[in-house]
């Protein structure tokens, strides 16, 4: 009895040990099954698995797995032979990660996509792959304007505006109208007409035509119609296309003429399309072509850019943006007729609108939002200009303009724009005011934005 005693008190530790070396067992394969699966998971593959082999070790075996059908969630908001041509681009893809970023990049190109929408993945068979879309479109239609006022030297109060009509999906095609008439000053008005459309007549791009005119009194007329061919790349949407041109000069009958091709971009990665706090947003053109008028012909250069990236900063939110836009004739003096137009509401707030021109402008703007920033935002702004321009023709306000040398030439520092502003958005109308002041002007500018949805 003493010798079967021995013999439990023996080997009753070694039992004890083996709940322990079981639960470390299964420890230790669910720590390479997790490993494993995050492998798997940062690859984007769909198929492939890892195998443990003869030699113990895992091996990584490829199945060739591709999206092939598409299946959307969706209202009927939209024609669904339209919607099929914008989420093609997805079609053939073979790994979760390129999908996803295919799929944000279908989103910037197409503003109306962002935010609401959202994709999913369906595995069937051995080697099929649904995309399934939450298709939820935020359409933005407008009908909004600018009212700007100031006072000006000799105490007279001057008001300016602009009446826009912009229509998203009117006939379940994805299309965007647009109707923009403005005012900047009593001598000024300015008209476009724009029809955006993603696949006419089902052809596998889409199409944008613009008509503007531009009419100072007693100075000159402008008109220029502008076609494109827009789609889908890796920045957005990319856009190729044309523009005709033609001006005459008020003043001494002189005319010129051109013909441009255009390349561009155009991407949306804000979170709101009313009121945005978050993400970028970014587009650039840049338009070369041929130049005609009494003294022959040459070339011009047209360019014109902006980035807007927010980010967080204390108890607030800061827009960082920057835009610029200038134009070039070789061995021309730039018409007043094509110079850039700046200063007022959309550009140098505590200016007044239109206020300057010249060859190029680039204006920084920042901007400090605070508040429940989807439905109401309190800002501090301030728009620093830095411009190009010529010191026989251009006008130049020497209290709040500086020239400079450069490379040879002149430009000009403009003193800053800055104030305070309020923005709201109540679900059907956004209204968005600011007081803005600057160095040397006669006192403050009232800039007022309002649209309502329709």
């Amino acid at each position: 009895m003493m010798v079967l005693s021995n013999f439990r008190e023996r080997f009753v530790p070694i039992f004890r040990f083996i709940p322990f070396i079981a639960v470390l067992s299964i420890s230790i394969a669910q720590k390479i099954d997790s490993t494993f699966y995050v492998k798997l998971e940062s690859k984007g593959e769909w198929k492939s698995y890892y195998l443990l082999n003869e030699n113990g070790d895992y091996e990584f075996v490829f199945e060739n797995a591709e999206i092939d059908s598409l299946y959307f969630l969706e209202d009927g908001s939209i024609n669904q032979k339209v919607i099929q041509r914008l989420f093609h681009p997805l079609m053939g893809l073979k790994d979760h990660n390129r999908a996803l970023q295919q799929f944000r990049t279908i989103q910037s190109a197409y503003p109306y996509i962002n935010g609401g929408s959202e994709i999913s993945f369906a595995q069937y068979g051995k080697k099929q792959v649904a995309a399934v879309v939450a298709f939820h479109p935020q359409f933005k239609s407008q009908i909004g304007g600018i009212i700007g006022a100031s006072k000006g030297k000799d105490g007279k109060w001057l008001t300016t505006g602009e009446v826009d009509l912009h229509l998203e999906n009117p006939r379940k095609e994805g299309t965007i109208m647009d109707l923009q008439w403005r005012q900047p000053n009593e001598q000024s008005r300015f008209l476009k007409l724009g029809y955006e459309t993603p696949f006419p007549f089902g052809l596998p791009f889409g199409t944008d035509i613009e008509f503007q005119q531009d009419f100072l009194e007693d100075q000159y007329i402008l008109e220029s119609t502008t076609a494109v061919a827009t789609g889908i790349g890796p920045l957005g949407q990319w856009r190729i296309g044309g523009k005709k041109e033609s001006s005459k000069d008020l003043t001494n009958e002189s005319k010129f003429k051109s013909e441009s091709v255009i390349l561009g971009m155009r991407g949306d990665r804000r979170n709101n399309r009313w009121m945005p706090s978050e993400g970028r947003f970014w587009e650039g053109e840049i338009a070369l072509g041929k130049f005609e008028d009494e003294m022959g012909k040459t070339t011009v250069t047209e360019i014109k850019f902006r980035i807007d990236k927010y980010r967080k900063l204390g108890p607030g939110v800061l827009l960082l943006s920057v835009e610029g836009q200038g134009v070039n004739v070789t061995g021309r003096e730039i018409a007043i007729a094509k110079k850039v137009k700046f200063g007022g509401a959309n550009s140098i707030r505590g200016y007044g609108e239109n206020q300057f021109s010249a060859d190029w402008v680039v204006i920084h703007k920042f901007e400090w939002l605070f508040g429940d920033l989807d439905k109401s935002q309190l800002f501090l702004f301030m728009d620093k200009p830095v411009s190009g321009f010529n010191d026989s023709k251009d006008v130049v306000y020497n209290d709040v303009q500086k020239s400079e040398p450069l490379f040879g030439k002149s430009f000009s520092t403009i003193k800053a724009g800055y104030g305070m502003g309020f923005r709201q958005h109540n679900g059907t109308f956004t209204l968005d005011i600011a007081i803005g002041f600057s160095e040397g002007s006669s006192g403050g500018k009232i800039h007022l934005k309002f649209s309502s949805e329709l």
